[in-house]
């Protein structure tokens, strides 16, 4: 009789086997290898298909501890349903100080780009093999809706006041596991401390002065319009490390757009990244910024198009839309 007991048992001890020995390897070398030292409380990366990692997460990359309770006033709402199907929890900024973002959700009745996060959405369940990159997150509009859907987000974004607001949100909605918060500037160079330009009534949506480079001491860490820097290539460890093999990508980073594919072309080369949209009405003041894009993604394959999908001319890039995507030539079902 202890024979067959012993067999009908052994599917069980087995997979008990194999969660204690995935616990173990994850504590000595996963959590060892992928741990950033950062300002911030540390969070642990979950890894979904592990294959070595070349080099570890740089400490001048900031990651939110979303597990960490914040105990904020903020006022956050049930979002309109998009497809649907699809709904979410925003965290607003104050609509007095915040006239373009907070102050298109109106209830469930309208939402903030909602054409360009249906969009993202509608491409996401059309390539459930891609997730999403969000950079210029503000509050959080595309990041919470592709949560939604159950995609991974690394989300980017260098104001305080912002980053709060989708930490709340994320636990609200408790999507904590496929999202990654990063509280940092994107530039050239890792390490700098800038300034954000203030804009009064337009509170999530700061310029990044690179004219003044700062002394670092408290008051400086503890300014939300003081931020910190990072090149897009040192979130590339966190991407792989989540098992992300393809992404679109969301960017509208108030005319520094340049300054993500300047210093971002290792992520571009590893991952795939078939489409990419961009806030393009900041970049026309600055023709230098808009010829490096250019430069960049047509010489990766990319075709500038319009939201319906229309060819744009390169030599007519002074005169593009506000809004633009670049897209890959060799892929299909993205317009």
């Amino acid at each position: 009789m202890v024979t067959p007991m012993i067999k009908n048992y052994r599917p069980i001890l087995l997979l008990f086997i194999y969660v204690m020995l995935g616990i173990l390897i994850d504590q000595i070398f996963i959590r060892k290898a992928f741990l950033p030292k950062s300002t911030c409380a540390s969070y642990t990366l979950s890894i979904k298909n592990p294959i070595e990692i070349p080099f570890q997460v740089s400490p001048n990359v900031q990651i939110i501890n979303l597990s960490q309770p914040i105990n904020a006033d903020f006022k956050c709402i049930n979002t309109k349903k998009l497809l649907n199907f699809i709904n979410t929890t925003i965290c607003l900024h104050e609509t007095k100080n915040d006239r373009f973002v907070s102050n298109s959700f109106h209830g469930t009745d309208s939402i903030w780009e909602e054409e360009g996060v249906k969009r993202i959405l509608q491409l996401l369940i059309r390539h459930p093999y891609l997730d999403f990159i969000d950079i210029g997150a503000n509050i959080g509009t595309y990041t919470m809706y592709a949560a939604a859907l159950g995609r991974f987000v690394l989300a980017i974004d260098c104001f305080a006041p912002n980053i709060n607001r989708i930490h709340r949100a994320v636990q609200i909605t408790n999507v904590a596991n496929r999202v990654v918060l990063i509280q940092n500037a994107i530039f050239t160079h890792s390490g700098q401390y800038l300034h954000l330009k203030n804009y009064s009534r337009n509170i999530g949506g700061q310029e990044l002065d690179i004219s003044k480079k700062l002394f670092i001491n408290q008051n400086v860490i503890n300014n939300p319009y003081i931020v910190k820097t990072i090149k897009f290539d040192e979130l590339l460890p966190i991407l792989v490390a989540r098992g992300v093999r393809g992404a679109i990508i969301k960017m509208d980073i108030e005319r520094s757009e340049s300054f993500v594919v300047e210093s971002g072309s290792r992520v571009f080369d590893t991952l795939e990244i078939p489409f990419v949209q961009m806030e393009w009405m900041g970049v026309r003041s600055y023709p230098d910024r808009a010829k490096v894009i250019i430069d960049f993604f047509v010489k990766r394959g990319y075709d500038p198009k319009t939201d319906s999908c229309k060819l744009l001319s390169i030599t007519q890039h002074a005169t593009w839309p506000d809004g633009i995507c670049w897209i890959k030539r060799n892929v299909s079902n993205f317009c």
